[in-house]
């Protein structure tokens, strides 16, 4: 017979085998499990990367698309409705009916918490305009997912940037650029404008970009209209009859859209004036109607022509067979100032400055584009105007009996107006009507707006605020 014989010490090593094979397996569990989490966290870091890279592309091109539309030039520009004031605020939102985007709603989460952070007051003291986003897709699924990009004008307080190092930071006076820095004087400067954007992608991740842009100095720009009619000082408005009105002054946006146009935007007033506005026998409308005692005028006329001077040509090289000059101010008979719009042409826009005093009588007076003069301007004859008018004085429009001045665009004058056609003047009409596309068009070679820093050493960069 065979007999199995088993030893004590056979005993243990069987046991410490068992031992050893249990711990080794629960290594091997272990580092398995570990192996798990740490490929789902890398998975969910990707993806949260992934998801932060999509949000901050997302605010990217929301302020691409505010850039953009800052441009004259653009087919969907928003310069009308740009700021001209601290206290007011645009937004370009990006909205849906199943989601819509209120900024300015405590309760919508897509709330801007920032602004109040900027701007003392909040949205309590501010003048708020919203206007859609127009990106491919806008209102479905394929949208870029940037929710709103908000468009104000840049002070100390809102940069927490004291830029003329008084120890104060002012929240009420705009910041200009030169071309080298920021500054308060708006002597050959251009307004700095603050673009925010908030982006939220699909998996609830959230991205806030700010970037400071401004325009080109030394020439071009675009032309804010503050109203059809602006006055730095009194205006008058007199006509003699109302059924239907001979004297028309109209802010509602006369642009049809379409054919280059930009949109229609939201009505300017009829006029705005720094004195007093009477009228009598005359239609004026707009939001609101009229607006008068502006203290202090938000443009300076002068500021404005010597902007875009140097792209101007003088009145007596545009037409010198139509103009003349006694040694100290012009007066235009029969003159063509620019070729408007006709029969499909897209007519040829000309800036025109008179550095002086000018005034334009007879019959067959026509114009497209910008007319700068430094000094009063005077029409006394017939005048058919597509565009810009900006005068360093008086401004005054009395047709001749049974005449007619037409304008379509805006004007903008430093002292009192007067817009008259009363009893004895005939058949005589005066119309100014505001078209924003009209202004859009006749802009010289606009500015592009570009990024850029508090000082010419600092490149012009994206902040982060989330």
């Amino acid at each position: 017979m065979n007999y199995s014989w088993r030893t004590r010490s056979d005993s243990r090593e069987r046991g410490i085998a068992l031992l050893l094979a249990l711990i080794i397996i629960f290594l091997l569990s272990g580092l398995a499990v570990s192996l798990v989490l740490l490929t789902d966290s890398q998975v969910r870091l990707g993806q949260t990367a992934q998801a932060r890279g999509r949000a901050f592309y997302a605010a990217l091109a929301g302020l691409e698309e505010a850039r953009g539309r800052m441009k004259c030039s653009a087919p969907d520009t928003i310069t009308p409705s740009l700021p001209n004031s601290v206290s007011q605020v645009l937004y370009i939102v990006n909205s849906s009916s199943s989601d819509p985007v209120q900024p300015t709603n405590a309760t919508s989460p897509y709330y801007d918490s920032e602004y109040s952070a900027e701007f003392p007051g909040g949205f309590a003291s501010a003048s708020v305009t919203t206007i859609n986003s127009d990106q491919p897709g806008i209102g479905t699924s394929t949208a870029i997912p940037f929710k709103w990009v908000r468009i104000t004008l840049m002070t100390e307080y809102s940069a927490h940037r004291d830029i003329n190092q008084d120890g104060v930071l002012n929240s009420t006076t705009p910041i200009y650029w030169n071309g080298t820095h920021q500054t308060h004087s708006s002597g050959a400067g251009t307004l700095v404008f603050v673009l925010t954007a908030l982006a939220v992608d699909s998996t609830k991740v959230m991205k806030i970009l700010q970037t400071e842009v401004a325009g080109a100095t030394g020439g071009g720009g675009c032309f804010t209209p503050l109203a059809e009619l602006a006055s730095g000082g009194s205006a008058s408005i007199s006509g003699h009859t109302t059924t239907p009105a001979n004297v028309i002054v109209a802010g509602n946006d006369n642009n049809p859209g379409g054919a280059g146009c930009p949109l229609p935007v939201t009505p300017l007033p009829g006029i705005l004036a720094g004195g007093t506005i009477s009228s009598s026998w005359a239609s004026i409308s707009g939001n609101p109607a009229t607006k008068w005692f502006v203290a202090p005028f938000p443009q300076s006329v002068a500021t404005v022509i010597s902007q875009y001077q140097p792209t101007a040509t003088a009145i007596t090289s545009v037409d010198p067979g139509h103009v003349t000059f006694n040694g100290m101010s012009y007066t235009a008979s029969g003159t063509t100032l620019g070729t408007q719009p006709s029969g499909g042409t897209s007519g040829t826009v000309q800036i025109v400055y008179a550095n002086e005093p000018l005034t334009i009588t007879g019959n067959g007076n026509t114009g497209y584009g910008l007319l700068l003069v430094n000094g009063n301007l005077s029409v006394t004859g017939n005048l058919n105007y597509q565009g810009v008018i900006i005068a360093n004085g008086g401004i005054n429009f009395t047709p001749p009996s049974n005449g007619n001045i037409t304008l379509s665009g805006s004007v903008l004058g430093a002292g009192s107006t007067v817009l008259s056609a009363p009893y004895g003047s005939g058949n005589a009409t005066i119309s100014a009507l505001y078209n924003s596309c009209v202004v859009a068009k006749s802009s010289p070679a606009p500015h592009r707006f570009s990024p850029i820093a508090s000082s010419a050493t600092e490149p012009g960069a994206l902040e982060e605020l989330q």
